[in-house]
């Protein structure tokens, strides 16, 4: 490969963009190359409210006065000697990340496959299909490792027949556990506990999932959206649909996936 000067990375700040930030950081060290991170701040979810003061990722984040009242989590690379400079744009994801590469004649671009959803959604999979067929340098696209859901408690699954409670647990929340209560053929039936604050990332089911809110309260992202689910509520997803839970209030779910 040729000498490596200039690295661009596109951040969402998300935890799949922040495993292909060290990746990045990698690069960047093994071959003394600058790194510069972008953030996209799409327009739909506009922050900058004038078109003067627009930011111009072609100057660094820090230097321009629109941005010194925003608090973006820009990563740290492990290594300190690193150098790592911070861009902001806003528009279009692909076109602005194209448009950097080609303005700093980057070297390579570094990107993760997917981001969360809402303003995270910059970095979608057809988002980063577009810079791969468009970039003027090398691309490399990097695969976050998949999620883990919280361990599930070690008691053995219902056999066919026996009654299962899925009640509210109440006070028994607080030391309760994941646990699959029933496992058949082509079902599979959990008590997924999730605490306030707590996330369980994206991930996919391997069939189409029932999602019963049992009690507490959780904020289910899926289908392009983020909504509330609260004791007594349930949705469903068809199978393969990306999905994420996080908690507001300590929460236990009832989880129905049908194998395909």
């Amino acid at each position: 490969m040729p000498a490596l000067h200039t690295i661009l990375h596109p951040t969402d700040f998300s935890d799949e963009s922040r495993h292909a930030f060290q990746t990045a950081c990698s690069w960047a060290r093994d071959h003394d190359a600058s790194l510069i991170l972008l953030h996209v701040i799409p327009p739909a979810g506009r922050l900058i409210v004038s078109e003067s003061s627009l930011p111009n990722p072609l100057e660094a984040a820090e230097s321009q006065e629109a941005l010194k009242l925003w608090q973006f989590a820009w990563p740290r690379p492990l290594d300190p000697q690193v150098r790592v400079e911070h861009r902001v744009a806003e528009g279009d994801a692909p076109n602005e990340i194209l448009r950097l590469a080609q303005a700093l004649k980057c070297d390579l671009i570094v990107m993760g496959t997917h981001g969360r959803a809402g303003l995270g959604r910059l970095l979608a999979g057809s988002v980063a299909e577009e810079v791969l067929r468009k970039a003027p340098c090398p691309v490399l696209i990097v695969k976050a490792p998949e999620p883990e859901l919280p361990p599930a408690e070690t008691d053995a699954p219902a056999q066919p027949g026996e009654i299962v409670i899925v009640r509210p647990l109440g006070a028994a929340l607080a030391s309760a556990q994941t646990k699959t209560l029933f496992r058949a053929d082509r079902v599979e039936v959990l008590r997924l506990v999730v605490r306030a604050g707590k996330e369980i990332p994206e991930h996919k089911a391997k069939g189409e999932i029932v999602v019963h809110c049992l009690e507490g309260r959780v904020a289910l992202t899926a289908l392009g959206k983020t909504q509330t689910l609260e004791a007594g509520q349930l949705l469903g997803l068809p199978s393969g649909e990306p999905h994420s839970v996080k908690g507001i209030k300590d929460a236990s779910l009832l989880l129905t996936i049908l194998a395909p």
